[in-house]
Formats: structure tokens, sequence, C-alpha cells
């Protein structure tokens, strides 16, 4: 089939044959004279027949003899007009049609909004994943595209916001596929490399379509814990989306790789204004870890605004307590899980953290409406499962000298555990038994009274004042872009073992060089599953709970 409709076309190519002359004369009478068949006759050929280089040559060279005509009546020719393949054709078809467009959009600008849409259309396209690099001939059919629009931009500069508006409308659907999805954002970072004004407004663009996925990944575990079975194709769909979100972070992994410290700013901003306020993702947050591992700068800034975040020193507004919730999550998580964070720096905000809950303490019992609502102690209730999770995840670095069990007992963590707010009841169970045993050990605070005390009383309160906390750094589950992740992830080690931390890169590599091959081919949501709700409870989770 495919064989004989490339011979239609062929043959088609040889019957059709465009004159000099011809196309403008045909032009020119249907704007002057109302002589509407031969034009009519001409769009239905440009829509329905392939072009060979001859007649797109007589093509071109009529149109930019008489661009001025090509007004408002002529929208749908020119719709058409844009539509006729040129990306790939050599490299002087491309630079007469680079050469016409500039002349249109310059003399029409009305109808800059269309061929803006037509460029962009063309980086959404179907084909078969890449490795390292997309092929050639797509790369430079890429390229004569980002040529034109650079070229739109310089001599409009005015173009740009219709360019972000064109760029986020024509987004190809989460679920339009891997290729498809991957293309498209390879080209927004390429656009990002020339138009630096707008390097920001797509890389948030880009990012805010990788949170989209990822929610939805979520949203389609949630959904499989809550049935006992799934359509096929239901799973197919999921890893659909999972494999699709894993391409994506791997091309802005490298770009963040190839731009350093410009990207790395930007990805600070991005990271405030997207990441942070989405409650829940479970990868997208690990770009943010990528970031700090690789600057200090950034690692300073990120760390600085979270505790201000959590803490309530930006002010209050709209939703802020459950911002600072998510604020302090992401601070528990980035010290808990990357490798590059220093001891000193774990230990100056387990500091500032329980000095901001003892104050809070005191303030409450100095006052005289002290409620025992945990949604009006929700942040601090939060932050004490933050010094929980620290103390029990930390333990190795926390209790390995006189000195290091010196500073945990300056935090007067038993006034935490006994207080009248009591952190422990709405604590995730996985977080309350990993602190309690841990401090037990070491004599630090005994929890066991208040976990029974707790338990004895459960039934009393209601399952709104009993919530789950969100740890959004638990191990990284995506397996390509999980190879540059994986080595900058601490793993969680038992407070009974011994030995040095180990990164999630090398227990997982342990875990693959005892198994087949057949992993590599093997379905993401096989091979890489959580034991409970990722993200949802901790749990300390390991790479041995989540590769099955």
């Amino acid at each position: 089939m495919r064989k004989t409709l490339d011979r239609q076309n062929a043959q088609a190519r040889m019957k059709l044959s465009f004159k000099k002359g011809q196309i403008e004369q045909v032009l020119v009478n249907y704007t002057r004279n109302s002589n509407v068949g031969p034009y009519h006759d001409l769009v239905k050929v440009l829509e329905e027949y392939p072009i060979n280089d001859d007649n797109y040559q007589v093509l071109l060279e009529d149109c930019l003899a008489c661009v001025v005509l090509l007004g408002r009546e002529l929208k749908h020719f020119v719709d058409v007009l844009c539509n006729v393949e040129w990306a790939g054709r050599g490299e002087k078809f491309v630079e007469m049609y680079s050469r016409f467009v500039l002349n249109l959009v310059t003399a029409h600008t009305y109808h800059c909004p269309r061929v803006m849409t037509n460029l962009v259309k063309l980086f959404k396209v179907d084909g078969n994943n890449w490795d390292e690099q997309p092929p050639e001939e797509l790369m430079a059919k890429w390229s004569n595209i980002h040529t034109i629009i650079a070229q739109i931009v310089a001599v409009m500069p005015m173009t740009t916001d219709l360019l972000m508006h064109t760029v986020i409308d024509q987004f190809p659907y989460y679920k339009a596929g891997c290729f498809s999805n991957r293309a498209y954002i390879h080209n927004l970072i390429w656009m990002s490399k020339y138009l630096p004004l707008l390097k920001e407004q797509l890389v948030m663009a880009v990012i805010n379509r990788m949170v989209t996925m990822d929610v939805n990944i979520e949203d389609q575990a949630k959904n499989k814990l809550q049935i006992d079975t799934m359509f096929e194709m239901d799973t197919e769909e999921q890893d659909t989306v999972s494999e699709t979100l894993d391409y994506c972070m791997i091309e802005v992994l490298k770009w963040l790789e190839d731009e350093r410290e410009p990207a790395l700013v930007i990805m600070c901003n991005v990271f405030e204004r997207v990441i942070l306020p989405t409650h829940g993702i479970r990868h997208v947050q690990f770009l943010i870890l990528y970031t700090i591992s690789i600057s200090q700068q950034c690692a300073d800034r990120i760390f600085s605004n979270l505790w201000m975040i959590a803490a309530g020193l930006h002010g209050s507004g709209p939703g802020a307590l459950a911002t600072r919730r998510t604020a302090t999550s992401h601070l528990a998580g980035l010290l808990a899980r990357c490798v590059r964070i220093s001891n000193s720096r774990l230990i100056h905000y387990l500091k500032s953290m329980a000095e901001w809950c003892h104050s809070y303490i005191t303030a409450t019992q100095e006052s005289t409406a002290v409620s025992d609502n945990t949604k009006v102690h929700g942040v601090f209730h939060s932050i004490c499962h933050a010094i929980f999770y620290l103390v029990a995840f930390k333990n190795h670095q926390l209790f390995v000298s006189k000195e290091s069990l010196n500073f945990v007992e300056s935090l007067n963590l038993p006034r935490l555990v006994t207080c009248s707010l009591n952190p422990l009841r709405t604590c995730p169970p996985q977080v309350t038994r990993a602190f309690s045993s841990v401090t037990r050990a070491h004599q630090v605070v005994y929890c066991q009274a208040i976990i029974e005390k707790n338990t004895r009383h459960s039934l009393q309160y209601s399952t709104e004042e009993c919530y789950n906390e969100w740890f959004p750094y638990d191990p990284y589950t995506l397996p390509k872009s999980g190879q540059i992740i994986w080595p900058l992830c601490i793993e969680y080690k038992d407070w009974a073992k011994d030995g040095d931390d180990e990164t999630q890169y090398s227990s997982i590599k342990k875990k693959l060089v005892a198994e087949d091959d057949d992993y590599l081919i093997a379905s993401p949501n096989q091979k890489l599953a959580s034991s409970l709700s990722n993200n949802i409870l901790p749990g300390f989770k390991t790479s041995e709970t989540i590769i099955m």
C-alpha cells in the first residue's frame, strides 16, 4: 500500500506543472476581478497534490512578486501555502520560503499569528524515540524552522508575546505519546537558546506541562490502589505517561547541564512559582534536587526561601497554611535525601526548626485561646514531623559522636513530643516508628507511652485531624532519567546497620547486577513499583522496596 501511494504521488508530481507568472495572474484576477474559479482550483491543487521542487520554486517566486495582494481575503490561500512542505527541501528553497514569510508578516501583520502557528506546529511530529540526539534529517528540518522564527522575532520584536501564546496553545496533549512531547520540549529548549528574553517563560511552560504529566501519573497510581484490577489499556496508558515524563526529564536535565549558571537560576525561579505550589507530585521536583547538587548558590537560595515560607516569614495570604506545609515537606526531603548536603546545613536547619517549634509551644501556652484543632496548628505539626523525619533519616550523622549526640539533646525533643499539641498524634506511622526507635536506642526521648496513648484514643479523633504528610523526595522511580538522579539521592539506612550512607544509585545498581537483563525491557510498572503509596507516606523506602 505504501509503495502504491508513493507511486501515485510521483505520477501526480509529474503531471502538475506551474508556469512562471501563472499563479501571480490567478491571484491578481481573484483580488481585482473577483475571478474565483481559477483561484479555487489553485487552492485545491496546493491542498491535495504533492509539489515538486520546480513547481515549488515557481510558486514562491510568484508569491514573492505579489505579496502586497495577500490581504485578509486571501487568508485561506496563505494557510494552504504555509502548510506546503518546505522544511525538508534544499537550502535554496528554504531561503526562498524564509524571504517570503518575512515579506508577508511585515507587509500584513495580521497574518503573523497564522504563520507562527504553522511554524510551531511543525515541532509536533510522530516518530521513533531517540537515545542521545534526534536523527540528523529531523534536526536539519527543525533548524530551518528555528531560523525563520528567530528572523521574525528579530524583525518584529513585539511578536514574542504571540510566540509564547502559540507555544503554550500548541503544546501536545500529555497522552499524545513520548516522541511527540519530547520533540516539542526539545525544540522549546532549543528556542530558549536564541531567544534569551523568553528563556524563563519557555522553561516555565515546559515544567508546567511536566507537572501535568506527573500529577496524572500520581492520580492513576492512587486509582490503581483503590481497585483490585485495571484494564490492560489503563496500565499501558500509565506506562506511556511515565515514559513520556521520563524522557522529558532527560531533556531538561541535559539543558541544566549544558547551560549551568543561567539555567540554574531560572530553575530556582520556576521551582518557586510552579513546583512549590503543587502538592503531591512525584518526580518533577527532583530537578531542584539536581540543581542544588551542582550549585551552592542555588542551594543557599532554595533552603533560605523554603525556611522563610515554612516559618511564615514571607507573610500570609490565601492558601498560606498549605503552602507552608508544602515548603516544610520540601525542606525536610531535600535535607534528608540530597547527597551533597553538609552536616553543618542539616544542623543549622534542625536547630532553626526546633527553636521555632519551642517558641510556638511557649506562645500557645501563654495564649488564652488555645485550640486543639490540628488545622489551626497544622504548620507546627508539619515542622515537628520534619524534625522527627530528619532525626530518624539522618541518624548515622546525628548520633555518630558525643558532640553530635549533645546537639540532638540540645534540640529538647522531649518537650516537642510531650507538649499538649501532641504532634506524634498526626505524624505518619512510619516516621513515628523510626523516630521512636532511634531516639529510644540513644536514650534521647521515650515516645512509646505517648504512641500507645494516641493509639488508644485514635477513634476519638476525626479523619480530618489525622492527615498524611507528603515527603516529596522519596526514591525516584523513572528508570532512564534515574541514571542521572540516583547518584544524587541518599538511601535510608536503619539505625541498627553500620556502614556509610548509600546513594540510591549504588543500591539499585547492586540490585540490578543480580538480576537478569529482562529488567531492561520490562514494564516500569512491573519493576519500579512502590510498596506503599509513594510520596504520600514516607515509609523510609529504599530501592529494595521499589524494585520488585
